[in-house]
């Protein structure tokens, strides 16, 4: 279970699930602090997301889906698991809000080397181990940018 502990209901579910674990005496709990993708990163592959789609002209849901998450990302994205009801094997796709700071970097990368190997060029950029974002060149930096303001108006 992932908590968001800057909202006050997932503080509370938090320090519950911890209390539970206490009270029935566990001797081990493993705790770890997996920050989710950052804003920046969010805004950048948004960007990315839209110039995928005027590109092919395909939607901005369908470049996430399916050439983000499907096609360049399915280690991160695709998952299998097993139906406790039906017992089948079920397939589901992750939601972008789960991946941690260094996967999405990762799947923000391997995003752009699957668009350039399909002959689409996407703005380059380092995302850094904090979540920024740094352009590989101003040659990205202005196409980002041009990118943006057209989403914005």
């Amino acid at each position: 279970m992932i908590y968001d502990l800057s909202i006050k209901e997932d503080r509370k579910k938090f320090l519950k699930r911890a209390n539970d674990l206490m009270n029935k005496m566990r001797t081990c709990v493993s705790l770890t602090d997996e920050s989710i993708r950052t804003l920046n990163q969010n805004a950048y592959i948004h960007v990315l997301f839209r110039i995928m789609a005027d590109y092919t002209g395909e939607s901005e849901e369908y470049a996430k889906q399916v050439y983000f998450k499907e096609l360049a990302n399915p280690d991160i994205f695709i998952k299998v698991t097993k139906d406790p009801i039906t017992k089948k094997m079920i397939k589901y796709t992750r939601s972008s809000s789960e991946v941690s700071v260094q996967e999405m970097g990762r799947a923000i990368d391997k995003f752009i080397i699957w668009a350039a190997e399909n002959g689409v060029e996407l703005p380059e950029a380092d995302t850094n181990e904090d979540g920024s974002v740094t352009f590989a060149s101003q040659q990205d930096a202005d196409a980002f940018h041009q990118a943006e303001r057209l989403i914005e108006n």
